[in-house]
């Protein structure tokens, strides 16, 4: 793997599922909680025959709205986040989760002084326990804010997609900035805000999307 950019001064910014961890955090805590307990996995059932739709990005928030409230009726805050520290201990405890060389990358461009930058669609919650779990500091996280209903969690913005530019806006991030790293065709605007596009592990298709409508130098890594 190439090094990071080595430049100091300059702002990388780092998808976190799929980059520093394999998978998708928010479904795993849904999928762990729904184990946990079948009453809790009962009202998500009638809403099976939507799961195809939570691998297309272009129905995946709403699908994923969907299975949210369904399996999260009746949590208030207090629950949430007692499970959620036990969810990120579970899952970072599984060997190969952490995704070790783009860690590495993330502190290599702390060590040459940029300023670095994690934004995610997952909750703001997980993402900061997940961060410091890892050991993760001097960071700026950016993931979706919760808001607790008697009928499940929603977010009033999920930090995905373009939503991630506005987010990167409000802390005085704007394009373009040095680096971004993601996995996803669904980062095509952050992709394409920076001066270095960084796809990690990237599908065959989504690499061949992203290619086509990146204009700036595209890395891509391979694990």
């Amino acid at each position: 793997m190439s090094a990071p950019p080595s430049s100091s001064g300059q702002t990388a910014v780092f998808d976190f599922d799929g980059v520093l961890l394999r998978g998708d955090s928010f479904a795993g805590y849904l999928q762990w909680r729904g184990r946990r307990s079948y009453r809790t996995a009962l009202p998500a059932l009638p809403l099976l025959p939507l799961l195809p739709l939570l691998r297309h990005p272009r129905t995946l928030p709403w699908a994923a709205r969907l299975f949210s409230r369904a399996l999260t009726l009746g949590l208030d805050q207090a629950r949430f986040e007692t499970e959620a520290a036990a969810f990120c201990r579970d899952w970072l405890a599984r060997p190969g989760r952490v995704i070790e060389p783009l860690l590495a990358r993330l502190r290599a461009h702390q060590a040459a002084g940029d300023r670095v930058v994690v934004a995610s669609g997952t909750a703001q919650f997980l993402l900061d326990t997940f961060l410091r779990e890892l050991g993760v500091s001097g960071v700026t996280a950016l993931g979706s804010p919760l808001e607790f209903h008697r009928w499940g969690l929603r977010s009033p913005r999920h930090n995905y997609g373009a939503t991630k530019l506005i987010s990167l806006a409000e802390i005085g991030v704007h394009a373009p900035w040095a680096v971004s790293y993601s996995d996803s065709h669904a980062d095509l605007p952050m992709l394409a805000a920076a001066r270095q596009a960084v796809l990690v592990q990237p599908s065959a298709n989504h690499e061949r999307l992203l290619r086509e409508a990146l204009r700036c130098p595209v890395e891509v890594v391979r694990l």
